[in-house]
């Protein structure tokens, strides 16, 4: 049976609180309304991202989804948190285990490229998610949330491993992941766009060059030594 549809209480940022679906079968109820919502997501933009598609994808009924998401914002949550964890877990086994955050660096932006280019509907699908949000009044804490996740996710990696991160690694890492997802988010947009792989990869070992000094000059400037 179907669980009754709680009373919506966002209008902005989900707040804390207790989350439904704290049982094997609530959680596995939940990761599918998530499936759904992507799926309707990366096949037909937010203008498919309706309720009605999104129970039907998942295979329960309009009260279930209420249950477990009382507003869009709240769903749309869900699914960038399972977007991130999806891009995180592809690239745990990339990651070289040397200290030199110049690799480490060039590792990640050619393990983010080679992801990219494999789910070219997921990248597709936050890029709407994105303007979305920016342009929907009240949603703009999600955009924000999205690239704040995305900054600190990168951030973490250059640095990762290293022993004691310290306050200016933390001001180098944030700085660097900030250049390398403008990097990313237009070489994204142009290969989606000119559908030209070769010059894009262009792109890609110019990105990496420039990423690679950036980092050492700003180890530089904060005396902390390469390698």
């Amino acid at each position: 049976m179907d669980e009754p549809r709680r009373p919506s209480s966002l209008h902005g940022a989900p707040h804390p609180g207790k989350t439904p679906g704290a049982t094997r079968k609530g959680s596995e109820t939940r990761a599918r309304i998530i499936k759904g919502a992507l799926e309707a997501l990366e096949n037909g933009g937010m203008e498919a991202l309706t309720t009605r598609k999104i129970a039907a994808s998942a295979g329960v009924r309009l009260a279930t989804l209420h249950y477990y998401f009382d507003s869009k914002e709240s769903l749309l949550l869900a699914v960038l948190e399972d977007l991130i964890a999806d891009m995180a877990e592809a690239y745990q086994a990339d990651i070289p285990a040397s200290h030199d955050p110049q690799e480490r660096i060039e590792t990640v932006i050619r393990s983010m490229w080679r992801y990219v280019q494999r789910t070219r509907n997921k990248q597709l699908a936050q890029t709407e998610l994105t303007l979305y949000a920016l342009r929907t009044q009240g949603a703009d804490w999600l955009a924000a949330r999205q690239y704040n996740a995305y900054i600190d996710f990168y951030s973490k990696l250059i640095f990762d491993g290293m022993g004691e991160i310290s306050e200016e690694k933390k001001r180098i890492g944030t700085a660097v992941a900030r250049f390398m997802l403008i990097g990313i988010d237009g070489l994204i947009l142009q290969n989606f766009a000119l559908h030209n792989d070769g010059n894009t990869n262009d792109g890609v070992e110019t990105l990496i060059i420039a990423t690679r000094d950036l980092v050492r000059r700003l180890q530089a400037e904060a005396g902390i030594a390469a390698g």
